[in-house]
């Protein structure tokens, strides 16, 4: 669920505690129709919204929602749309929240409140996280990452830093997710947000764990508890001896991943938050299955699915009816493990459409056809004994052409595999290079960069030449980084060559205080390009943004990827200075940009004037 992952912007806008409920129920009887009685309202939606969904958090949604209306009071108006987006989160009704979160972030841009639309571009970026739709949540991540440094507001960047390296993880880019990551640390540790703190480093182990390192996934975890144990927050706290647990699991240590996920449940069970007691339970469960302890295990399922149903956590359900399949299958109860997968299908369905009443529909109608043809088969039982004589030769002629279609499938297969072993071995090759040139080249050229710089220091005299060598070391390291960038395979789709422009051009741009815009057009993230083709056109893109900030003078750029038809077209935009192209040498990397477009059969136009800024276009038949 998309929601576990707010972090900085979830946390909770009141202590998660009976006085504090109590003390804002006081002031709410006594409150008057005005705008203090609608933040009242809106602090209690966001304790209940914190503690897991439950009627009572709907219901004073729903009151701030109308008191605010009333009253015309803007910002309230947008926070109570912002805490029942988080409340349909909840409920697995993900297309309602996401309207919420819209319609608050359309409020807050009418009353320029701009930590609000920072904060609704978070969340709606996690929505689209949720989808898989990673090239639209980045730019609501950097959106709100701007916002955030325009105001100055260290928390929110931290926390942006990490949506962004959840995005990079989640397209298997590790080393530049870590790399946000310890962004967002830095900044967390400045302002001494323990909280933060805990979170990066919790989301570190996440992206060690994905890789294969266990060790260092755990050390990391770890730390996320210390901080966590120190601001005592228990249901942090709960949540990282979740994901310890949960290693351990993978590592099959059901011990120590039985030890931790019992002490999450226990926490939970202190906060009341039954969300996660459902969550924890089932995680339980599943610890016992693989120990074979099948009754205590039985034990954990029936209860994850007791409370997960009561607070609508759809999800949850889905996976613990997985698990109970596995479990009656265990136990040799296949009828009931069959059972029990289908409505675990029937809830992944439903997730999928995010409609109940399609889940709800799809259920009855199964339920109607499969009675029809209990039914059917009755009826027919004595007319299929009569011609039981005529089916053996009927099954005689299917058997021969089962037969053919299953030779002809098998064909199919073996061709495949064949064709896929020798991708492998392409793409082990290409991983094998790639490491190659970063372990060997990379290390020997950072090694000449640093000596440089010390005998620099060390020595006065030959200070230019050693200026020049480290200069020319570090502009080898970047190059070889985008080579081995290039040839890795993970890195063919397109979508990862929009997000590596993007970060390059964020970085390089937000440093000049540039303004840009880049448009990528859906279609083109299902483009998946040569290796050359692709080095090619990032190397162009690098070359013309470089080329921009050094010489155009220019305060706003465009960038633009289109694909229409079987051709693919690039466009970067400024409006600097601009430069006479006729009278124009091919200086400053422009035969390189021309000779890298004739490379890869494409089409360079180079449109600029004097006072009227500068247009290159990129042509490139697919």
């Amino acid at each position: 669920m998309f929601l576990l992952f707010i972090g900085a912007i979830s946390k909770s806008i009141i202590a998660q505690n009976d006085k504090v409920v109590d003390s804002l129920m006081n002031i709410l009887k006594n409150a008057s129709e005005d705008t203090n009685k609608v933040n009242v309202l809106n602090d209690l939606n966001r304790h209940y919204v914190d503690i897991g969904p439950q009627p009572r958090s709907k219901d004073f949604g729903d009151n701030a929602l109308a008191l605010a209306a009333k009253l015309n009071f803007k910002k309230g108006l947008a926070i109570a749309y912002f805490n029942i987006g988080l409340y349909n989160g909840q409920q697995s009704n993900y297309a309602e929240a996401l309207k919420n979160f819209q319609t608050a972030l359309k409020i807050d841009r009418e009353i320029d409140n701009k930590k609000g639309i920072a904060n609704d571009c978070v969340i709606i970026g996690l929505a689209y996280t949720h989808w898989g739709n990673y090239p639209v949540s980045l730019n609501y991540f950097f959106a709100a990452l701007r916002i955030y440094e325009k105001i100055g507001y260290k928390l929110g960047i931290a926390d942006s830093y990490n949506k962004i390296g959840i995005i990079n993880r989640s397209q298997g880019n590790y080393d530049e997710a870590m790399k946000n990551h310890l962004n967002s640390l830095k900044l967390m540790e400045e302002i001494g947000d323990k909280g933060g703190i805990s979170d990066a480093y919790n989301l570190m182990g996440m992206n060690f764990w994905l890789q294969g390192n266990y060790s260092e996934a755990l050390e990391k975890y770890f730390l996320g508890l210390k901080f966590r144990k120190e601001i005592g927050s228990r249901d942090a706290m709960a949540g990282s001896y979740n994901n310890i647990g949960e290693l351990y699991l993978t590592l099959g240590n059901y011990t120590e991943a039985l030890k931790n996920q019992m002490e999450a449940l226990k926490l939970a069970q202190e906060t009341g938050n039954r969300y996660e007691i459902g969550l924890y339970c089932k995680d339980i469960g599943k610890v016992y299955i693989e120990l074979n302890n099948i009754s205590q295990a039985k034990v954990y399922l029936t209860s994850a699915l007791s409370f997960s149903k009561e607070v609508g956590d759809k999800e949850n359900i889905r996976d613990t009816y997985q698990a109970l399949s596995k479990l009656d299958s265990a136990m040799g109860n296949y009828q009931q493990a069959l059972v029990d997968y289908k409505i675990y299908t029937r809830y992944k369905d439903s997730l999928l459409n995010e409609t109940a009443t399609q889940q709800t529909t799809q259920m009855k109608e199964q339920y109607e056809s499969e009675k029809k043809d209990k039914e059917i088969v009755l009826l027919n039982n004595e007319k299929a004994i009569q011609a039981l004589d005529l089916q053996k030769q009927k099954q005689a002629k299917n058997y021969f052409i089962a037969g053919l279609a299953l030779f002809v499938i098998l064909s199919f297969f073996i061709y495949q595999n064949y064709r896929n072993r020798q991708k492998l071995k392409l793409q082990k090759l290409r991983n094998k290079i790639a490491t190659d040139l970063h372990d060997d080249i990379g290390s020997t050229l950072s090694s000449i960069s640093i000596f440089s710089q010390m005998a620099q220091e060390q020595s006065k005299d030959t200070a230019p030449m050693l200026e020049t060598i480290g200069e020319s070391s570090r502009k080898m390291l970047d190059a070889m980084a985008d080579i081995v960038w290039t040839i890795k395979p993970e890195n063919d789709q397109f979508e990862k060559i929009i997000l590596r422009m993007k970060s390059f051009a964020y970085e390089l741009l937000g440093a000049k205080n540039i303004d840009f815009e880049f448009i990528a057009d859906e279609e083109v993230e299902k483009f998946k390009l040569p290796m050359e083709v692709r080095r090619n056109l990032y190397l162009i893109f690098k070359e013309a943004t470089n080329n921009m900030v050094k010489y155009a003078g220019a305060d706003k750029a465009m960038f633009a990827i289109k694909g229409e038809k079987n051709e693919l077209t690039m466009m970067i935009r400024d409006n600097g200075k601009g430069f006479d192209v006729s009278k124009s040498t091919d200086g400053n990397g422009l035969k390189n940009m021309k000779k890298r477009a004739i490379e890869i059969g494409g089409q360079l136009i180079i449109d600029s004037h004097p006072g009227n800024g500068t247009l290159i276009e990129l042509r490139i038949a697919i």
